[in-house]
């Protein structure tokens, strides 16, 4: 299916493109103002969170596997048909679909991709752009509209996406924390809805701490993190010299427990790893040194899933996605779809005792 997006969007990567130089945001008084605040921020709750890592308190049991691993679906990557049967061949229950804020007056696509699987635990995730960035009214009103629109085959939604990227549309995370507050009457307007928010991408755990931890007026009820190991790692690499994913995730859990505008749960909403040779598909450069290949891809995979649910301390994780070249399980280029080695390590990991 052909969507029609902005001139700004990939349609390859499904993402924005790269902001020149001269697009991107100055240093500004918002800025700094929005740095003196986090950093204030963290020095107040430094020893908290280092208390909170040291004695966290993991689930009693272990989430299954199939309420554990989630992946993302598109309706503009390969036949929906096609797409059907191998979710199902997957077994995959939790699905994620992206509703873009600038695709309000054409939902029709959407939603009818999403009925498709209305029998699966489906995850909203409504992305943003600089105009309803600017425009908090607009904003408001595209997601209420999404919202009321898909709250017959789900209940959660997922408010923003890679928020501390500013070609997403936020330069500043008081530009995220704006749009929250323009959402905090969604609750009692949606009732039965999940809320999850936060949807920083890559380690940046001071940006995390700053939309889990404020005096704004909004509540959710998860914290989405877009938690990338880095563009090629191993999930055991450490990041800064010390960081492997399980430390991440601890810090991350150790600041959603002392959140005052979140829950206490923690959802990992998106992970993959590009594909060497892929361009333009990959997200990134596409240089042999921020991509591998497709084995290692299968193999960072399992293991990414593994350390996250072992941990104890994550509700969910996704894959981001199905059908894509560049970074997903499946490669639609050619005539036929191609199962990558990653297809088969997410459905063994779903189904353990067929392999």
């Amino acid at each position: 299916m052909t969507i029609e997006h902005p001139a700004w969007w990939d349609p390859h990567s499904d993402q924005p493109f790269k902001l020149s130089r001269q697009q991107k945001p100055r240093i500004t008084s918002a800025n700094l103002i929005e740095l003196l605040r986090t950093g204030l921020s963290t020095t107040v709750l430094l020893p908290a969170i280092a208390w909170c890592y040291a004695t966290q308190k993991r689930y009693s049991k272990l989430p299954a596997i199939k309420e554990f691993a989630g992946l993302g679906i598109s309706p503009e990557h390969g036949n929906h048909n096609a797409i059907v049967e191998l979710v199902a061949e997957l077994g995959v229950e939790r699905l994620l679909i992206r509703v873009p804020t600038w695709q309000v007056e054409q939902l029709d696509p959407y939603l009818r991709f999403a009925e498709l699987f209305q029998h699966h635990q489906i995850l909203i995730n409504i992305l943003q752009d600089r105009q309803h960035v600017v425009e908090p009214e607009r904003w408001l009103n595209a997601t209420s509209r999404i919202i009321d629109s898909f709250s017959s085959l789900t209940n959660e939604f997922q408010l923003g996406n890679a928020i501390n990227r500013s070609k997403w549309g936020c330069q500043n995370t008081q530009d995220y924390l704006n749009l929250l507050d323009c959402n905090a009457e969604l609750k009692r307007q949606y009732p039965q809805i999940q809320v999850a928010g936060s949807s920083v991408i890559d380690f940046e755990p001071l940006s995390t701490l700053r939309t889990l931890f404020n005096f704004h007026q909004y509540q959710l009820d998860a914290c989405s993190a877009l938690l990338y190991v880095n563009r090629r790692g191993s999930p055991y690499a450490k990041q800064f010299g010390c960081f492997d994913l399980e430390k991440k995730i601890r810090i991350l859990a150790a600041l959603v427990s002392l959140s005052n505008r979140c829950d206490h749960r923690l959802w990992i909403t998106e992970v993959n790893w590009p594909l060497l040779n892929t361009k333009p598909y990959t997200p990134n450069s596409g240089h042999p040194r921020s991509t591998v290949d497709e084995d290692t891809q299968a193999q960072y995979l399992t293991e990414y899933f593994e350390i996250a649910r072992q941990t104890g301390l994550v509700e969910r994780v996704y894959w981001w996605q199905l059908i894509n070249p560049g970074y997903g399980l499946v490669d639609h280029r050619g005539d036929d779809l191609r199962k990558m080695p990653s297809f088969y390590a997410f459905k063994g990991l779903l189904n353990p005792t067929q392999f």
